[in-house]
This record gives C-alpha cells, sequence and structure tokens, in this order.
C-alpha cells in the first residue's frame, strides 16, 4: 500500500479539523517569518541610511586645544592619520571628508529655524549626491560656492524656495560668532527623520571658510568600505597604528568623562565649550564605527527577534498539544481500520509512519500557507509610501518599509517546526502501531 497516499486522504477525512490544525500553524508561521523579515530589513535599511547620511561606516573625529585650553574640532596635522589610514587602504572603497556646524540658525526673511550643515566634497561623495531624494531644485550647480541643500520642513516652516538666498548663523571653531549667506539649490526629501536637528548640506571649502578652518582642514574623516562585515577589522587596525603615536578614543571607551567630551563635540559641531583639564599636544582621534551608533537600534532588533521567537514557540507549543489530543481521537476512531489494515498484513512500522506522514504534511501544508501570507502582506506593505515626516522615517527605505526574508531563516523555522510536529505525534503513533490486531477489530466507538 501507498503510505503516503493514505496519509493525504486521512487528512481530508476531517475537513474541518485540519483547517484548524493547519490554520494555527500557518498563523505561528506567519508571525516570526513577517516579524523576522521587517526586523532584517529595518537593520539593512538603518545601515544604508546612515552610510549615505554620515558618508561612510567608520568615522573619525579629531579634536586638538588652544594655547587656552579650548577644545576645538579639527585634524589639523594628518600625517599620523594618513600613516594609520594606510593599514585599511585594502578595506576601503571611499574616504569622504566633511566639517560641520552641528547647531546652525537658518533666516529667511523674518523666519528663523536650527539646521544641522555638513560641508561635503561634492566631488568625492557620489553616494551621498545618490541617495539625496530631490523635491525642488537639482544638484547641476552644487559645486558652486554658497550652494545650500536643505529638507522639506525647512522648507516649509522658512517659506523658501530654491534660487532664493537664506542667511546662516553659526560658531566658529574658536567660539566666534559668524554668518554666512547661502542660495537654496535643491530641497530634499528628509533623509535623517532619526536625528533631533534637520540635515543640510553645502559644500566644504565655503563652509570652512565661515568656521574658520583653512581649506585642506576638515574635523571628520569617514571611511566607506568594500564590505561592511570587516567594520570591526578595520577599526582596530586604525586604533592599534594611531595608539602609536596619538591620543586615541573608541566608541567602546569606558570613561565616562571621555564619552560625555566625545558626546559633547558631536552636539556643538564646530567647537566645545569644555576646556580641557589636562591640554594635549597634537590631534586627539575618536573613532566611531556604525556599530556603535547603531547599537541601541540593533538591541531593540533583537529584542523583537527574541519576542517573535517567544510568541512563534508559545503558538507552536499550543498547537502541539492540539496534535497530541487530535491525533489521540483519531487513534479512537481508527482503531478498527488500523487492525483492518494489520489483518491485511501491513507492518507495524508503517501504521507509524502513516501517523508520522500526515501530521508532518499537516504542518508543512501550514508552513506554506503562512510563507504565503507573510509574503502578501510583506509585499503590499511594502508598496505603502510614508511620508518624510512620519514617525516610521527611521526604517524607511525611500520612503517604503523595506522587508528583507532569508531563505536560510525560512527553511530553518519550517525545519524546527517539522521536528515539533513528529515530536508531538510520535506517542499515539507509537500507540497505534502497538495495537494488537484481536483487541483492534473487536473494539467499539
Amino acid at each position: 500500500m501507498n503510505i503516503s497516499k493514505i496519509s493525504m486522504r486521512n487528512i481530508t477525512r476531517q475537513k474541518k479539523r485540519s483547517f484548524l490544525l493547519g490554520g494555527a500553524i500557518a498563523f505561528g508561521i506567519f508571525i516570526i517569518i513577517t516579524i523576522g523579515s521587517f526586523t532584517a530589513g529595518m537593520t539593512e535599511t538603518l545601515k544604508e541610511n546612515f552610510t549615505s547620511i554620515m558618508g561612510g561606516h567608520i568615522y573619525i573625529l579629531g579634536t586638538e586645544t588652544l594655547e587656552s585650553g579650548r577644545i576645538v574640532q579639527v585634524i589639523g596635522d594628518t600625517e599620523d592619520l594618513e600613516r594609520a589610514i594606510d593599514t585599511v587602504d585594502d578595506l576601503v572603497e571611499e574616504y569622504h571628508v566633511r566639517s560641520q556646524v552641528r547647531i546652525g540658525e537658518i533666516i529667511y526673511g523674518s523666519k528663523s529655524t536650527t539646521l544641522q550643515v555638513s560641508g561635503i566634497d561634492w566631488k568625492k561623495e557620489q553616494l551621498l549626491k545618490d541617495t539625496l531624494s530631490i523635491a525642488e531644485g537639482s544638484l547641476d550647480n552644487i559645486e558652486t560656492a554658497g550652494s545650500l541643500v536643505i529638507p522639506e520642513k525647512i522648507a516649509e516652516k522658512l517659506g523658501v524656495i530654491p534660487g532664493e538666498s537664506v542667511l546662516i548663523r553659526m560658531d566658529t571653531v574658536t567660539g566666534q560668532k559668524n554668518v554666512g549667506e547661502f542660495t537654496v539649490a535643491a530641497i530634499i526629501q528628509e533623509q535623517d527623520s532619526f536625528s533631533f536637528i534637520s540635515a543640510g548640506y553645502t559644500g566644504m571649502d565655503y563652509l570652512n571658510e565661515l568656521i574658520g578652518l583653512e581649506p585642506d582642514e576638515y574635523q571628520y574623516l569617514n571611511l566607506h568600505l568594500e564590505d561592511i562585515e570587516k567594520m570591526d577589522i578595520a577599526a582596530e587596525r586604525l586604533v592599534t597604528e594611531l595608539e602609536k603615536t596619538s591620543l586615541v578614543e573608541t566608541g567602546e571607551e569606558d570613561e565616562e568623562e571621555g564619552k560625555d567630551r566625545s558626546h559633547g563635540m558631536m552636539l556643538r559641531g564646530g567647537m566645545s565649550g569644555i576646556s580641557a583639564d589636562e591640554p594635549w599636544e597634537g590631534t586627539k582621534f575618536s573613532i566611531t564605527t556604525l556599530n556603535d551608533i547603531m547599537e541601541p537600534v540593533l538591541q531593540l532588533v533583537n529584542i523583537l527577534n527574541i519576542v517573535s521567537l517567544a510568541l512563534f514557540v508559545i503558538l507552536m507549543i499550543i498547537t502541539m498539544v492540539g496534535l497530541i489530543n487530535t491525533f489521540r481521537m483519531v487513534l479512537i476512531e481508527r482503531t478498527k481500520e488500523i487492525g483492518t489494515m494489520r489483518a491485511i498484513g501491513m507492518h507495524r512500522g508503517s501504521i507509524r509512519s502513516i501517523f508520522l506522514l500526515e501530521a508532518l504534511y499537516l504542518a508543512l501544508f501550514g508552513a506554506v500557507a503562512g510563507i504565503l501570507l507573510s509574503f502578501s502582506t510583506t509585499i503590499i506593505t511594502g508598496l505603502i509610501r510614508f511620508t518624510s515626516d512620519s514617525p516610521l522615517g527611521l526604517f524607511l527605505h525611500n520612503g517604503r518599509l523595506q522587508f528583507i526574508t532569508s531563505p536560510g531563516s525560512v527553511i530553518k523555522v519550517v525545519v524546527m517546526l517539522s521536528i515539533m510536529t513528529l515530536v508531538a505525534v510520535y506517542l499515539p503513533a507509537r500507540k497505534a502501531a502497538k495495537l494488537k490486531v484481536v483487541d483492534a477489530l473487536r473494539a467499539q466507538y
């Protein structure tokens, strides 16, 4: 007899019962695959957004002390840094240098608001140009001195359009006030909804002039790697080489004072009001990686994955209990049938296999339904376009949620489900196989 055909036939004998059990399995599979796809897509989207906006995967910040003891943010003497980056040149695809005004006041007529301004070397940062989503204007003349790119919500707040001039009030690296005139070249859809302050972009040479840096000086060196998985290796090489000649702080700095000072420098952009307790000579380097910045988000992703796995396990345990009880009932209902099959020569192992295959087919059909439901849901949800000021902006890729489903993770879930199903039904299947032919044939239910 064809054991597989018998198992398939048995599933259709009680359609309602099979549908309910398969539906419970499908729902569990749907939950874990959908949440897994969301967290994988969210992580990848965050990495892409951070990489394009911040200009790379590893960020090197330089600070120096003046004779007055004031700490300024600048990388002036680049000799030590150049020697260090030679050690990672085989891992780096592009080097991006930037200057920044973390908190500036942009003014148009009688209206004003705050704006972070990053100075960009437009000739080298093609990645940023490619990822900026232009709402109005263009980047054709972006390399002209004073050309400015601002986000939509800033343009709406000020009522400014491309081609019009604005003023930006800012601090220089030494703490003086300065004002620069800019021409709005383009308005972009919000790229950093996760930032506390809206970000704009201009040419680095012009911004350097306004904040008191020389044309060949910069505040950040960002490394865009060929393989993001080698981020920690590259960072370790940089730290090891720089520590030979310079003071170095990393994203894993244990001393709270070092962390607070570095954080203050990042917030103020051009300078820090903090005076060094112990002034140092040369440049002190702070090295941060994309992993350091994303650590809180990755923790959230891990929590979501753990919650989805726990929910899946709970649903599966409930379903497995249902399978055990169902197949115990099936055993009672089919006792005579089992006796008949044994009487015509079917072996005990075949009886057991029928029960196990029936449960396995039921689980696989439920899994396929759950996978198809998950794929349909993620595809439809991925077509929805959100506005640039959406609270989901942190997780958006070109205005949409991105879902990434790994074939390996799907296979892993299906294998785990199959094993749990076979374990749950094994005892009823074993009991069915051990029924004596005489007792089974004369059973009355």
